[in-house]
């Protein structure tokens, strides 16, 4: 008997242990941010072979971009699939097979699809490109190859003689003239042959050259000029000696003094320029001119100088430049100490003189010394496509020129066509002069820096609008841009990543986004983007859009573009033509809860543009359940008094507290004991319905899963522990010693509260070990 009731005592424990673990063990749940905001999926990869003869092993690489997690569906032509992110398939027959990657996650689909993109077991089919097409001599072109079925060589022929095996070729055209371009491509299978008829025309290189007339007359002298500059020069500077300027291609000037003055045009086609210099005399003055037979000697070698001055001079003065001098009209002078000397002359006849220095003309025993500058358009700077224009300052007389570029290309010659750097790196350049007298040369660390830099895109939310109507851009640039600028056409500018502007003025506009990472600035425009009308636009806000039958909604028209007539429909049959309506909403017939469509309609002389808000206004018999609380946060034991604000005249209440008790209370107070958070729930009832709402840490939600209008902060009822139980003398028994009880502590927990249960099951347990004591006896 006495092991009976040990074992039904050792049961009964057992249970009431397993009754009350779930209501003590941890709960840590995690919520969501209320709003979320992903990106939409943009499909995209590419193909790695491993051979092109059948059976063929292709790895597909997925390179699509948007918000994770994402989904993936492959169809490789053949009549196999995967939702693999990066698989692997085997093509066990030959042919071309169009390949298409669908790419989902919570905010779309989207499908990238490469027509005949994988060939096996076929011949190559050749096809390129070069960019550009059309320029001035020297001309630099990209190649690049669009060959399909994978070839393994390719054959260039440029058409001038020239050829190259790289896959992407970069050539220079130095001649004039229309030329046509041939690829060869092969593979295992067979070759691929295409000729592209005439597609590179080379310009004429820019050259200044104009005339004058006349070229010397009386003052005033009038002289017209003209430009006959080859290579398609695109602006024009004219300097006419006399302190004036002109930028017309075909200027008329009027010289008012005698003189001699030199004339120059420089002719400019994006970052290539070129001058010319021609004498205008007026009056009569000398033009002087005058040339050496040697520019380049060794001390104590005589050098004969020769008068070219028109205008018949009558007496001449030469300054050497060191020291000497002479007034013979064709003298001859030995320098005697190694240097870098300027000449002189000056002329003179009846009508007065002229002078004319030549800087650094006469080279005595020094080597020269290399310099040179760059020209890069303003907007490659920095990107990954830049042409440079390399121009040669030296001076010291050199006689050749070696210039290495930085990036395994080198050009001999003074003046080096435009080099193409499209690779992203740091490139130091270097240019090596000589003359006679030995070599210099100059090297500029890291002078070009190709950087990809952003690669720039955007979106604006809508794209016809009407005036003073606001559109949101938004960018989707890559590359990590830090700042941007935006030209929105119409003379407004914003730096904001992400601005907002409205148009006041009907018009198309292009749209222009310039992204900058630091280092390098790209630019992209798009053409005819926004279209501004001066339709108005509709738009409208309803307050409250849900309550009581009957209750009022007062609209608000925020419509734009300035409207003239308004029409509403409320959705239950009734309309208005006020501008800012109210409208009583009731339930309809015998329906407990009716939604309403509400729709505005807005009119100008230009015509009409209709909002509809669907289900807008929600109308119940029901109760809407609400309440509040006297506090959210306090210590153990929590006293906390509720309060209701139900609309719908409820005439029943049923609460949940969160740690398992509940009241039917209207207006309840409740005691927390326990440290915990706790979730609270009230289900309101009139004869019609019920409605709940609940409130946890984070949100607020009805028994139809709509949030309330206000998140509520983490946690909604926070109960802290209870401090220390001070110390409590016992009252000592007759017959028992005194005794004092122990400082009891309620302990910091993360877990949920514990149940109403355990100390019920402690009195049970107690209970069955005082019986069990008894059964012993």
């Amino acid at each position: 008997m006495m092991k009976t009731n040990c074992v039904m005592c050792a049961g009964i424990i057992t249970l009431l242990l397993i009754l009350m673990v779930p209501m003590v063990s941890a709960d840590s749940t995690v919520q969501p941010g209320y709003i979320t905001v992903g990106l939409a999926p943009v499909a995209n990869f590419n193909a790695v072979y491993t051979g092109t003869t059948a059976p063929a092993v292709v790895t597909f690489q997925d390179q699509s971009t948007g918000s994770t997690p994402l989904t993936y569906y492959w169809n490789f032509g053949d009549g196999a699939t995967s939702t693999d992110q990066n698989p692997q398939h085997t093509y066990i027959q030959s042919g071309l097979f169009t390949v298409n990657l669908t790419v989902t996650n919570a905010y779309g689909t989207s499908t990238e699809t490469k027509v005949n993109y994988i060939g096996i077991g076929l011949a190559p089919n050749a096809d390129f490109t070069g960019i550009p097409t059309t320029g001035n001599a020297p001309l630099t072109v990209v190649f690049t190859d669009r060959s399909s079925g994978s070839p393994t060589s390719w054959n260039w022929d440029f058409g001038d003689g020239q050829t190259s095996t790289q896959q992407n070729p970069v050539h220079i055209f130095f001649a004039q003239g229309d030329y046509s371009v041939t690829l060869t491509v092969t593979n295992s299978k067979g070759t691929s042959t295409i000729t592209k008829q005439y597609l590179i025309h080379v310009l004429p290189a820019l050259k200044s050259i104009f005339t004058a007339n006349p070229k010397s007359g009386v003052a005033p002298l009038v002289v017209g000029f003209t430009d006959i500059s080859t290579g398609n020069p695109q602006t024009w500077t004219w300097n006419f000696g006399d302190g004036t300027t002109d930028t017309t291609p075909n200027p008329v000037h009027t010289f008012t003094n005698k003189g001699v003055y030199a004339v120059s045009l420089t002719v400019t086609n994006g970052i290539q320029t070129d001058t010319s210099t021609q004498a205008i005399v007026v009056g009569g003055v000398p033009a002087v001119d005058f040339v050496a037979d040697n520019t380049t000697i060794v001390a104590g070698t005589p050098v004969h100088f020769t008068d070219l001055t028109t205008n018949s001079p009558t007496s001449w003065y030469w300054d050497f430049g060191d020291g000497h001098s002479s007034t013979l009209q064709n003298p001859t002078e030995i320098y005697m100490a190694n240097g870098v000397y300027n000449v002189t002359l000056t002329a003179t006849n009846n009508n007065g003189q002229n002078t004319l220095e030549k800087v650094d003309y006469i080279d005595v025993g020094v080597p020269p010394t290399a310099d040179f500058t760059t020209a890069i358009p303003s907007f490659q700077v920095g990107s990954e496509t830049q042409y440079v224009q390399f121009t040669d300052t030296s001076y010291g007389n050199p006689v050749t020129w070696s210039w290495n570029f930085g990036d395994g290309t080198t050009y001999s010659g003074q003046e080096p066509p435009l080099h193409l750097y499209n690779h992203v790196g740091s490139y130091t350049v270097s240019l090596t002069v000589t003359n006679a007298f030995g070599q210099n040369t100059k090297t500029e660390s890291n002078l070009i820096n190709v950087r990809a830099g952003p690669l720039v895109n955007f979106t604006a939310d809508r794209t016809t609008v009407s005036v003073n109507q606001y559109v949101s851009f938004t960018d989707l640039s890559a590359g990590n841009p830090t700042s941007w600028s935006w030209n929105f056409g119409d003379g407004a500018t914003s730096s904001e990543q992400n601005p907002s502007h409205a148009y006041n003025q009907v018009g198309v506009y292009s749209v222009m986004l310039t992204a900058s990472d630091g280092y390098t600035q790209n630019s992209l425009t798009k053409l005819n983007y926004i279209t501004v009308t001066n339709l108005p636009s509709a738009d409208f806000v309803g307050t409250p859009t849900r309550g009581i039958s009957p209750f009022t909604v007062a609209f608000t028209d925020k419509s734009v573009g300035n409207p003239t007539g308004w029409s509403w429909d409320f959705g239950d049959g009734t309309t208005s033509n006020e501008q800012n309506p109210s409208h009583v909403y009731t339930t309809s017939g015998n329906q407990i809860t009716n939604n309403y469509t509400v729709s505005l309609t807005v009119t100008n002389s230009n015509g009409a543009n209709t909002e509809t808000k669907v289900d807008y206004i929600h109308v119940t018999q029901t109760p809407i359940a609400d309440f509040t609380v006297s506090s959210r946060q306090g210590k153990a034991p929590f006293v906390v008094t509720f309060t209701d604000l139900s609309l719908g005249s409820p005439t029943a209440w049923l609460w949940n507290f969160g740690d398992g008790t509940t009241s039917t209370d209207q207006n309840p107070t409740h005691t927390y004991p326990f440290e915990g958070s706790y979730d609270v729930q009230l289900t309101a009832t009139n004869q019609y319905g019920s409605d709940t709402v609940f409130k946890t840490g984070t949100t607020s939600t009805r028994n139809n899963g709509v949030p309330t209008e206000e998140p509520i902060p983490v946690p909604y009822v926070i109960v802290t522990p209870q401090e220390v139980i001070p110390t409590i003398a016992a009252t000592p028994l007759p017959t028992m010693p005194p005794a004092t009880l122990q400082p009891t502590v309620i302990p910091t927990t993360s877990q949920a509260p514990v149940s109403t249960l355990v100390p019920v099951a402690a009195v049970v347990i107690g209970m069955l070990a005082v019986v069990a004591k008894t059964k012993l006896k």
